[in-house]
């Protein structure tokens, strides 16, 4: 820890069975005064990529769904061949007049080609500026043009038509590069994958360019540009994050040091499932470098709606996940308990054994639960309560099962996750372990350690960064992976760091004796009413996290007497409900969306709110959350809507985030007739 708290030496003395594990002393960590990173001799992006290809060549680095790429190698690649394909493709670049340093857009669904085309671009000493999928023309063409991208990779026949038609709108831009091998165009604008990787092996067989392949490669610095990552825009425009070479490596060390001292590292045995975008910092940092880095197998999702199916078809031993997941998980599971009484019954019982057992986890000092896999809890139970716990076990194991044979841990980030949830979890077995970071930051700067978790914080500053908290109570940081600049926007770089250099995140945080971060909320999202009374509208948002009834929250009431809220249904499962039951609704209203591979109701007409006591439920809901809440932050009035927040209708950013504006404006008349009661 980087903050020192003069409370006394807190000492966690766990032996792990099988695994020596040293006295934990959360107060004196062997980083405290200096990170190993700060006086290592750093690898950029390129060369981590470069030696362990070699190192680990006959290894199988990706296996994917080969329906899904036109039947390529089986679904299988190892890292070798990984490697001899990035380097056509890194030589097809530099045989068009792609030069150092340029910009090349990738606007993709996570691949294994969008692995390719990252590494290629890294081993040109390109650099990758990543934009999302799901965005419109005009947010990904302010994101081309803003970059000036010469280039631009993309899969799926809507998003190429949309920028081809738009293509005289990005005035720097030359190429589309479409990222199927088999792909051809009688358009000259336009190569696919498989034209670059035979242009750039044929290229290569001059002596003279493959020379300058390797010294291109070879010449890439830390302090060069690895890549650019915008930012939601969740109040405005995004901003273009440039993230460096050193921003990427130094990150990545500190993880491993981190993740190692824990008992929670990665290893080149291990499978990881890579279903969030990588156009996100979480997935390509925590999944996609993680693997790279150290020789891991990387398996690629159909899509986020076949996640169960790949968990069982991948079994890996680590993924990264947001807390909406966690969340439909537990309320399924629920769901499906409830279908019948004694199971109910049955599982309630385990679940009360387990709680009981769980606290057997935990260190009364610290308040942490050590969650290691090596922990004896069996053996530190009561003869009772270890009878009981082995008969509620074999039913937990059924449900980690769900997450495949191999499964060790999972990582969390993107928003808060309830304590509650992360309590039901470590209960049945499965770890989550939070963790905080921002693009800025290049992926987490606090974790949970596996061998001390704390629901209800996002774990130790670690990875590699320190932190100190404001007056203010921001949280502000610095070290491993923080960015230099955005892109263009001088003021916005400025204002974004104190005068000494640290970088102010943004959100306010409280931290407790032994360095455990909670996130209280992002700052400029803090509610002030007219009372003066300040209000964090997460908090009031966290307590419906698991509710199988309220899908979506809305808060308002900043300027305003009291609180009220924008609230979504839980729409696929009242219809699956309603159908199930014969409930009557009109049917041409609703809306339904499959491109996450599951199908997902996003609107309804307004005679569904008033079926099935909808409307008694929620009522309930709110009830209920109001009981946890001070009478200040209670929710005094709120509407139910009838169509889900959405990228499609504008209410949230790519990363699932609201954004407040034009949720504001869309629903302007609503709020008002709230405060007009």
């Amino acid at each position: 820890m980087f903050i020192y708290h003069s409370s006394g030496v807190i000492i966690l003395n766990e032996i792990k069975g099988g695994t020596f594990m040293p006295d934990i002393d959360i107060l004196n960590l062997p980083w405290k005064e200096k990170w190993a990173w700060e006086s290592t001799d750093l690898k950029t992006v390129t060369r981590h990529f470069v030696d362990n290809t070699k190192t680990f060549s006959s290894k199988a680095g990706q296996l994917f769904n080969e329906k899904l790429f036109n039947g390529d190698s089986n679904g299988k690649l190892t890292w070798g061949e990984v490697y001899a394909r990035v380097e056509d493709y890194a030589c097809g670049l530099m045989s068009i007049g792609f030069d150092r340093q340029e910009m090349a857009s990738i606007m993709a669904g996570s691949s294994p080609y969008w692995t390719h085309v990252d590494m290629a671009l890294a081993c040109a000493n390109g650099v990758s500026v990543t934009i999302y999928p799901t965005l419109s023309f005009k947010e990904a063409s302010y994101i081309v043009n803003d970059s000036g991208s010469k280039l631009i990779f993309l899969r799926g026949d809507d998003v190429l038509k949309m920028m081809l038609a738009g293509f005289d709108k990005m005035p720097k831009l030359q190429k589309i590069i479409v990222m199927d091998r088999e792909y051809k165009s009688s358009d000259d604008r336009i190569i696919g994958l498989g034209e670059l990787e035979k242009m750039g092996s044929e290229w290569k067989k001059d002596s003279k360019n493959y020379n300058e392949y390797i010294a291109r490669r070879d010449g890439v610095t830390l302090d060069d540009i690895y890549t650019i990552l915008y930012t939601s825009g969740t109040t405005g425009q995004g901003k273009g994050v440039v993230l460096t070479h050193h921003n990427a490596s130094s990150r990545m060390h500190g993880v491993s040091e981190f993740f190692d001292y824990f008992g929670m590292g990665f290893k080149e045995e291990y499978t990881t499932l890579c279903f969030l975008p990588l156009s996100h910092i979480f997935d390509r940092g925590s999944c996609q470098l993680a693997a790279i880095i150290c020789g891991a197998t990387i398996a690629y999702a159909d899509s986020p709606g076949t996640l169960l199916n790949d968990l069982q078809k991948y079994n890996p031993h680590w993924i990264n996940c947001v807390p909406r997941l966690y969340e439909k998980i537990y309320i399924q599971l629920n769901q499906k308990m409830g279908e019948s009484g004694l199971k109910k019954k049955m599982f309630d019982w385990a679940l009360k054994v387990g709680a009981q057992a769980y606290e057997y986890r935990k260190d009364p000092k610290t308040g942490t639960y050590n969650m290691g896999h090596d922990f004896d809890l069996i053996g530190k139970l009561p003869a009772g309560l270890k009878f009981k716990y082995k008969i509620a076990d074999k039913l937990f194991a059924k449900v980690r099962a769900l997450f495949g044979k191999n499964f060790q841990h999972s990582f969390s980030a993107s928003a808060s996750i309830s304590p509650d949830l992360l309590k039901f979890f470590f209960i049945i077995g499965i770890r989550v372990l939070e963790g905080y970071g921002s693009t800025e930051s290049f992926n987490a700067c606090t974790n949970t350690p596996l061998t001390a978790c704390k629901p209800g914080y996002v774990g130790l500053v670690s990875n590699g960064s320190r932190a100190r908290i404001s007056d203010i109570g921001e949280l502000e940081i610095r070290g491993a992976g923080i960015f230099g600049k955005y892109l263009n926007k001088p003021e916005e770089t400025e204002s974004s760091f104190t005068p000494d250099g640290w970088f102010k995140t943004g959100d306010k945080v409280i931290m407790d004796e032994f360095g455990y971060v909670k996130i209280v909320d992002r700052i400029k999202s803090i509610i002030c009413l007219s009372s003066g009374k300040n209000v964090a509208p997460a908090k009031i948002e966290s307590l419906f996290a698991t509710s199988p009834y309220v899908e979506q929250i809305f808060t308002i009431g900043d300027e305003r007497s009291v609180i009220s809220t924008l609230l979504v249904p839980s729409l696929t499962y009242f219809k699956e409900k309603f159908d199930a039951e014969g409930i009557e609704y009109n049917k041409s209203e609703v809306v339904i969306d499959n491109s996450a591979g599951t199908p997902i109701v996003c609107k309804v007409g307004a005679d569904f709110i008033e079926k099935g006591n909808i409307r008694g439920l929620i009522a309930q809901e709110v009830e209920n959350a109001n009981k946890e809440l001070e009478g200040f932050e209670q929710i005094k009035q709120y509407t139910i809507l009838t169509e889900r927040f959405t990228e499609q209708n504008g209410m949230l950013t790519p990363t699932q985030k609201t954004k407040k504006k034009n949720i504001l404006e869309t629903y302007s008349a609503q709020i008002e007739k709230m405060y007009d009661r």
